[in-house]
């Protein structure tokens, strides 16, 4: 991919999912959440199977960027609640070969407008890492106090697509 070239993204639902995407996804996860942040919290979960799943990967089949979405309105998870209208957007990783290249924001963005366009969402609700409030989720809205999920603090942070 050239400098200047957007990245092509894959947005598939998990049964859409090769084996081999399956893999890499987590395998990306697994190296960004179990081994780069010391997470213990069971990945992958059921939430999965619901979700729309988009990604990015290199020539060789790695998975450099990731993020899950799903309905909130119709799914919950240990993270959500039964929220009419919302969907979500989490398990964002950027692989250790593509940190500081801006594809984490990339990635987000455009899930974001993907949501914009094929969904009836009127907002994106989700749970932050608190380091990241103001950087890569700096568009949403933080409501609530922090707490932690995963022994990592988190925020609620809210994005109004409608108006």
């Amino acid at each position: 991919m050239a400098k200047d070239q957007e990245p092509d993204f894959t947005v598939k639902s998990f049964d859409e999912l090769t084996l081999r995407e399956l893999h890499g996804i987590y395998c990306t996860r697994a190296e960004v959440f179990t081994r780069g942040q010391k997470i213990t919290e069971p990945d992958p979960d059921e939430t999965d199977i619901n979700c729309i799943h988009m990604f990015h990967q290199a020539d060789d089949g790695t998975i450099l960027a990731y993020i899950r979405m799903f309905d909130c309105g119709k799914y919950v998870d240990e993270s959500h609640e039964l929220m009419p209208g919302a969907w979500t957007i989490g398990r964002v990783a950027v692989h250790e070969k593509a940190r500081g290249t801006g594809l984490g924001r990339t990635i987000l963005e455009t899930g974001i407008r993907w949501i914009k366009e094929n969904t009836l969402a009127d907002r994106i609700e989700l749970t932050a890492q608190s380091y990241l409030k103001d950087t890569l989720y700096r568009e949403f809205e933080e409501y609530g106090e922090e707490f932690m999920e995963a022994g990592i603090p988190h925020v609620h942070k809210v994005l109004s697509l409608r108006p």
